[in-house]
C-alpha cells in the first residue's frame, strides 16, 4: 500500500498531458496467482497497469532499467513497483525460477510478450516466454490491451482472464500455440487496424 500512495502522486505528474483511464477491472481476480500479459507503448505501462488492477503486479524488466544513470524516472518506478532484473540477451535460470516462485506464491507476474515498446500503435511479434509460464504453472492469464491516442488519451483495456487448454506434446510445439491464443485475446482488446503487417503476412503464409 506504501508503495501506491508513493507511486500513484509520481505517476499522475508524469501523466499530466494525458486523460488516464481503465476499464474491465471487474475481470480481476482478488485471491489468486494471476500471468498478465499486455502489449507493451510506453514507459507509464508498468505503472499503469498497477494502479488499474490494484494488485501488485511484478514486471520482468531488462537489467538496465535499475541503473540510476539510464533514466531516473524508469529507475525509481521499477523499484517502488515490484519490478525484478532480467538479462533480456541471455535469462538464465534465476528469473525463470523466481517468475515461478512469485506464481506459486499467490502474486501476480506481467510479461510483455513483444519484449520491446512499440509506439506505432500495432500489436507486433510475441515470444513464447510468457506461454511458457502459463504452461508450465497453470496459473490464470489475465490479458490487458494498451491505447494511446494523439499523445493524449491512454487508457488501459482489462480483459477477462482464462487458462490455456492442456495441449500435449513438446514445448517447442505447445508454446507457439498458447502464444497465439493470448495475442488473440489481447489483439481482442485493442482497437480494428492494430495487427502489424509483419504477423498478417504470418498468417497468409
Amino acid at each position: 500500500m506504501i508503495r501506491f500512495l508513493i507511486g500513484w502522486p509520481i505517476f499522475r505528474v508524469v501523466a499530466i498531458p494525458y486523460h488516464y483511464g481503465y476499464s474491465g477491472y471487474q475481470n480481476v481476480p482478488r485471491k489468486e496467482p494471476l500471468l498478465v500479459v499486455s502489449n507493451h507503448i510506453s514507459r507509464k505501462d508498468p505503472v499503469g497497469i498497477n494502479l488499474a488492477l490494484r494488485r501488485p503486479v511484478r514486471f520482468m524488466a531488462k537489467k538496465e532499467a535499475f541503473e540510476w544513470r539510464n533514466s531516473i524516472f524508469e529507475c525509481l518506478m521499477v523499484r517502488i513497483f515490484f519490478a525484478y532484473p532480467v538479462d533480456r540477451e541471455r535469462p538464465g535460470p534465476d528469473s525463470i525460477r523466481r517468475t515461478i516462485a512469485y506464481l506459486e506464491n499467490n502474486e501476480c507476474v506481467g510479461i510483455f510478450p513483444e519484449g520491446t515498446r512499440h509506439q506505432d500503435g500495432k500489436l507486433h511479434t510475441f515470444t513464447n516466454g510468457a506461454a511458457y509460464f502459463a504452461w508450465k504453472t497453470g496459473v490464470k492469464v489475465l490479458p490487458v490491451g494498451i491505447t494511446e491516442t494523439k499523445g493524449k488519451d491512454y487508457h488501459i483495456n482489462i480483459g477477462e482472464p482464462f487458462r490455456v487448454p492442456e495441449i500435449k506434446g513438446r514445448p517447442h510445439k505447445v508454446l507457439p500455440e498458447i502464444t497465439k491464443l493470448m495475442r488473440e485475446k489481447i489483439l481482442d482488446l485493442l482497437p480494428p487496424g492494430c495487427e502489424s503487417m509483419e504477423n498478417e503476412d504470418a498468417d497468409h503464409e
